[in-house]
């Protein structure tokens, strides 16, 4: 007999699981509690992956709480985090192929040559080549159609720039996020709610059609 017991449970955001794996309430939340109640509802199978690989399951947190909740009704649940976790159907994970690698190798290509036709294209729109030969002219007081120098300065400096932006050269590097972390991280949050809401959204809509 567990008695009145408290139970905090906090639904992870994501996790990764194979089409007929089975769920448990351990691998959707942590779990805080008693080790006798936490290692009990860890256990608690909550449902089986169902769906294609590459597909997504969303198990709601109230879906979580309803079977703790049935398989020990003397436990008080006191949830935390997201409404529901996105299960993730994902296959064995395949070594790279020939194709892949080419791919790969075409993409960072694509990227690195749309990159330097940008950067090429602004430079020509604000009339760059014309502001290095004015200032070489001002610090040098010789004219040249080519200023080198100023040329191969501002090349180094925007490099550097930019690692220097994406956290590339700070001794907190693997500890203080880049911008480019941080904005994915904070893509990959809207995709997850956007699922969810979706998700609930449809389960609304079905059931008021019934």
């Amino acid at each position: 007999m567990m008695g009145d017991r408290e139970l905090y449970l906090r639904i992870r955001e994501r996790i990764a699981a194979r089409p007929g794996d089975v769920l448990t309430v351990g691998q959707l939340a942590e779990i805080a509690a008693d080790p006798e109640v936490e290692d009990q509802v860890a256990q608690i199978q909550v449902g089986t992956v169902e769906g294609s690989l590459g597909s997504l399951q969303v198990i709601s947190t109230l879906e979580v709480i309803k079977v703790i909740r049935k398989s020990n009704p003397h436990v008080r649940v006191f949830p935390f985090g997201p409404a529901a976790v996105i299960v993730s159907i994902d296959g064995p994970k395949k070594q790279a192929d020939l194709w892949s690698v080419l791919y790969f190798a075409l993409v960072w290509l694509l990227l690195f040559i749309g990159a330097g036709m940008a950067l090429m294209n602004f430079h020509a729109d604000v009339g760059m080549a014309q502001v290095h030969r004015t200032i070489y002219r001002l610090l040098t007081g010789r004219s040249v159609q080519y200023p080198l120098p100023m040329q191969a300065a501002y090349s180094i400096g925007v490099g550097l720039g930019m690692a220097i932006f994406f956290n590339q050269l700070s001794r907190n590097q693997g500890v203080e996020p880049s911008p480019l972390e941080v904005e994915i991280d904070c893509y990959l949050e809207n995709v997850n709610k956007h699922i969810i809401h979706r998700t609930q959204r449809q389960g609304s809509k079905e059931e008021s059609d019934r």
